[in-house]
């Protein structure tokens, strides 16, 4: 995301945060103290210092603007940390490509990297993964898929029992690592015939299973980030309010096994929150009960699925 997006993000932030109240506290404020210091140098006989502060009243005013801004400036990330475990989740507006972690990538259930052209016209997070990360170029990435899938050390779920054996279980990860960077493809997604991806809550649900119990189990400890998966190319008939919350929820619930890494950064681009009116005021309220509330005792029956020998 350029600079001048995330400026004009954050002005379009703080308008909307902004109130009659909050300007006038700030600027009566400012003007008190204003009013305060000129009245000090009266009484100590300063009356011509005094009414010079008087003629430079509208620098109060932008020192009081100032005031205003430097107070309600949007934040950009949120950080909580999870009751009883050396872990923390944390909500990042930004960019995703520019969030420190190993990136949590959406991919439909056949790996299709290309899909007859439509990748690289979408606005999907494997579109700008091929694009940043592969210099554009699909057949690339999907040489590295290939070389994984005849690893089956490095495969966490089973492939799905189908007459077409490139279709593949959902929630199935294909771990990539390139540049010095770790990535997950995760299937998250069912591609039709018409070639048309589509996610449903089901879906949701069981890839965040898997991918948990991969990353449990073959995961590299580093710090994970997320998009708000099947919300774009997926479809998926939940708002982003919603598919956050269910990632909080399934995160913590695989915490009751073990610990297996120290952040989870679920990373939202501004122009959704404009775009959808996201709320970030109630999830960070959600997520912040729910990591002050964990509790683990009565968790550890979690399903971890099935390694494949």
């Amino acid at each position: 995301m350029k600079w001048y997006q995330s400026l004009g993000y954050n002005l379009w932030l703080l308008w909307k945060s902004l109130s009659l109240i909050k300007v006038g506290n700030s600027l009566l404020s400012v003007f008190g103290a204003l009013w305060l210091l000129i009245e000090i140098l009266a009484f100590f006989n300063k009356q011509v210092v005094a009414n010079q502060l008087k003629e430079i009243w509208w620098l109060f005013l932008i020192i009081g603007i100032v005031v205003v801004i430097y107070q309600n400036w949007p934040k950009n990330k949120f950080s909580y940390k999870v009751n009883n475990r050396d872990v923390s989740i944390t909500l990042q507006i930004g960019d995703i490509f520019q969030t420190e972690g190993a990136l949590i990538v959406p991919v439909n259930n056949r790996l299709d990297v290309d899909n007859h052209g439509i990748v690289a016209k979408s606005s999907s997070i494997l579109r700008f993964f091929i694009d940043k990360v592969y210099n554009k170029t699909h057949s690339h990435l999907a040489s590295d898929i290939n070389i994984q899938m005849q690893d089956s050390a490095a495969w966490y779920s089973n492939f799905v029992l189908s007459e077409n054996p490139r279709i593949y279980k959902i929630g199935t990860v294909v771990p990539i690592y390139r540049d010095e960077k770790q990535y997950y493809l995760l299937c998250s997604s069912t591609l039709n015939d018409q070639n048309r991806s589509k996610s449903t809550e089901d879906d949701l649900r069981n890839s965040l299973v898997e991918l948990w119990a991969y990353l449990s189990h073959c995961g590299s400890k580093d710090n994970l980030v997320i998009p708000i998966i099947g919300t774009g190319r997926g479809r998926i008939p939940m708002t982003r309010e919603e598919v956050i919350k269910e990632i909080v929820l399934s995160f913590l619930s695989s915490l009751g096994i073990e610990s297996y890494c120290e952040q989870l950064t679920i990373c939202i681009h501004p122009n959704d929150i404009k775009k959808y009116n996201v709320n970030i005021g109630d999830i960070t309220d959600f997520i912040r009960l729910h990591c002050m509330n964990a509790n683990f005792s009565k968790r550890n029956d979690r399903p971890e699925g099935q390694t494949i020998a």
